[in-house]
């Protein structure tokens, strides 16, 4: 109503004004957008020092340090291929040097990453091309650490196979702290299936037995997880036609058939989180379109008693941010939830986080290299404080702002 009431008084200056309403309603919004975009709230932080090497998929994880996980070729002038690394922070400021979790075995190919916690374990899951068997033959693997991320298993393969297309391919990873620490794989294979394994890293000698869940679209390459109290996982995906779930039953890791949580056609706009206890389980969505009777494109679904629950969450007050490309989200300790979105034109992430049943306005967090693009970005949050680290191949950065 701001927007039309200066409108107003401003075509009282002439008729010559209304003439041009369409072009001032434009520039007002613009204007206004602009005033929540350009919020002077981020900090921009130091990276690792990968040595020129290109990043991809980096996630960052709250260990009571930050870490931050990603693929990543030459990080040093003895690896000349892409592997997986780590790096490790007190605050987001003076990072250790860039390592392999598995120090020094070279995993070429690397192109998808992802981690998750459970108690002092840390999980970490894969997927690389064999290079020596062509360019659509992968391996997915997973390892493990039982002290918070300094020392890990030597990788173990989940599953191989020959893709028709580079593309067609997601892992994803969640952890559940209960009286013991359980953790289960999630990966897109062959044929558009979806796959899932449970994993319990007590049990040395154990090896993940996948589920095949269903089928996933092109264009919707991602599989989300999330723990939850009863000690199971919670699988969401996208099958071109809505957003399917299926639920893994604890210990004895078989899937439930899966159900539709949202219809329509989703891309990459969505995620799930947890804050590591298995108890918050937090599916968040952008819907494509707004349906009658919708206010909001932005929904959010907290799993419990055996099903996605819906959680007020009113769009902000000044209006919601351009639906985009690619969701990320987490979760505080106290289970609030923080969302960083990647714009269609993939030159900006906006951040919201859900307070009070409503989302807070959008902001511009981070601006990114034009005609680069993003291999990747994360958000985590650490003490007071929400980090989100986004990679542009040689170029990463990372921005915070008080929570």
């Amino acid at each position: 109503m701001g927007i039309l009431n200066g409108l107003r008084k401003k075509a009282a200056l002439g008729a010559a004004a209304l003439t041009l309403l369409g072009g001032v309603l434009h520039f007002a919004f613009k204007a206004e957008n602009a005033a929540w975009a350009e919020a002077p709230k981020w900090e921009s932080m130091g990276v690792p020092d990968t040595s020129g090497g290109l990043v991809v998929d980096p996630h960052l994880m709250n260990l009571n340090k930050l870490q931050v996980f990603f693929g990543c070729s030459n990080p040093n002038n003895k690896i000349k291929a892409p592997e997986f690394a780590f790096s490790v922070s007190d605050d987001g400021k003076k990072w250790t040097d860039v390592k392999s979790p598995f120090f020094g075995y070279n995993m070429p190919g690397v192109r998808k990453v992802s981690c998750a916690l459970a108690k002092k374990t840390v999980g970490i899951i894969f997927q690389h091309n064999i290079v020596d068997q062509g360019p659509n033959a992968f391996e997915v693997m997973y390892a493990y650490s039982g002290d918070s991320g300094w020392s890990f298993s030597k990788p173990a393969v989940c599953d191989s196979f020959v893709s028709d297309s580079v593309s067609e391919t997601a892992v994803n990873i969640a952890g559940v702290s209960g009286r013991k620490p359980a953790l289960c794989f999630g990966w897109l294979a062959e044929g558009f299936k979806v796959k899932a394994a449970l994993f319990d890293p007590t049990l040395r000698a154990d090896r993940p037995r996948a589920n095949n869940l269903g089928r996933y679209a092109a264009g919707g390459e991602r599989i989300e997880m999330g723990g939850e109290e009863n000690g199971g996982f919670v699988c969401v995906w996208n099958d071109g036609s809505g957003l399917l779930s299926s639920y893994i039953k604890p210990l004895i890791g078989t899937n439930e058939e899966p159900v539709k949580v949202a219809s329509g056609k989703f891309g990459l706009n969505f995620s799930v989180s947890n804050n590591g206890s298995g108890r918050h389980a937090l599916l968040v969505y952008d819907l494509p379109r707004l349906r009658k009777g919708e206010n909001a494109r932005r929904q959010v679904r907290l799993w419990k008693d055996g099903g996605w629950q819906n959680v007020e969450a009113a769009p902000p007050a000044k209006g919601e941010a351009p639906l985009g490309a690619s969701l990320s989200s987490c979760q505080d300790k106290d289970g609030s939830l923080y969302v960083a979105s990647l714009s269609k034109d993939g030159q900006t992430i906006y951040y919201s986080a859900l307070k009070d049943g409503r989302f807070s306005e959008p902001e511009a967090a981070m601006k990114l290299k034009p005609l680069i693009g993003c291999t990747g970005f994360s958000i985590a949050v650490l003490n007071d404080y929400v980090y989100i680290y986004a990679s542009q191949g040689p170029s990463c950065q990372l921005v915070r702002r008080r929570i």
